[in-house]
């Protein structure tokens, strides 16, 4: 029997595949991906305790658990009561590998400022002058997922992208050749 993966039906697939090398990556290893609602997270398998959660990048954690922290906090809470525990699986270019590493991390605001120079465009406690607010740090968002591991029991894991249709095998236990 082929190992079978659940993929949320919420994933967007059309009208393009997002998710296409994760796809592509499952189905020339032998992993059949069936769609169907999760209540939480974006991936999981039959006999696991564990959902996974991906994340395209870093930009899109950093909004999660800045501006819609409290629905995070709502979906862990939500797999913790089910028996699960969460893992979000943020895709990197691979030089991040661990909540640590993301101390060292530039938001895509300050890139994006005019001012960006070597990662210090304006003091760390003040409003972008550009965008007129106050990106989050990598420092702050470490901090954050540290906490989030901490106080709801999630996990935060990384992965480059060509690597994490893989990944997200590993971490439900499916098994693929």
């Amino acid at each position: 029997m082929k190992p079978i993966l659940v993929e949320d039906s919420r994933q967007q697939i059309l009208p393009v595949d997002k998710h296409a090398k994760k796809h592509a990556w499952w189905r020339s290893h032998g992993v059949d991906v069936m769609r169907y609602k999760l209540d939480f997270g974006d991936y999981a398998a039959f006999g696991s305790n564990i959902a996974c959660d991906t994340k395209a990048n870093i930009q899109e954690m950093c909004g999660n658990l800045g501006k819609d922290h409290a629905r995070v906090v709502r979906e862990i809470e939500r797999a913790r009561d089910a028996g699960f525990r969460l893992v979000f699986l943020v895709e990197t270019g691979g030089n991040y590998e661990s909540v640590d590493d993301i101390a060292r991390w530039t938001n895509d605001v300050c890139k994006r400022c005019g001012e960006y120079r070597a990662y210090l465009c304006h003091p760390p406690r003040e409003r972008c002058k550009k965008f007129k607010r106050r990106p989050m740090t990598g420092a702050t968002l470490a901090k954050i997922m540290h906490g989030m591991e901490a106080d709801h029991g999630c996990v935060f894991d990384f992965a480059h992208p060509l690597m994490a249709a893989k990944r997200v095998c590993d971490i439900l236990g499916v098994r693929y050749h």
